[in-house]
């Protein structure tokens, strides 16, 4: 199941002001306090909803440490990442079963 992860308050007035990638959300890059980032993660209303090729959100709130509008598009909504990454997933671990 998923989850969102409600971005910082601080970090969200910025969101804000700038425009959306699309009806409703805007494709975002997050940093995090330990020096990982994400590029294309997609937000709305003040939450992280998907991050590409992740079934679950990496992170937690408390790990954001910057959050910036990008419009590097990706169908989020059709799910193909997600199904891609755990078809290969399956592929790999039935390539490696004793027959």
């Amino acid at each position: 199941m998923k989850r969102l992860i409600q971005i910082p308050t601080g970090l969200v007035g910025p969101l804000k002001r700038d425009t959306e990638t699309g009806i409703g959300y805007q494709i975002v890059s997050v940093e995090l306090r330990d020096g990982r980032s994400f590029d294309q993660v997609s937000a709305s209303e003040g939450c992280i909803i998907e991050v590409r090729g992740h079934k679950e959100i990496p992170f937690a709130a408390d790990d954001i440490a910057s959050v910036r509008v990008n419009h590097k598009r990706w169908n989020f909504r059709d799910g193909s990442d997600a199904r891609t990454k755990s078809r290969a997933d399956r592929s790999v671990h039935s390539s490696i079963l004793p027959a």
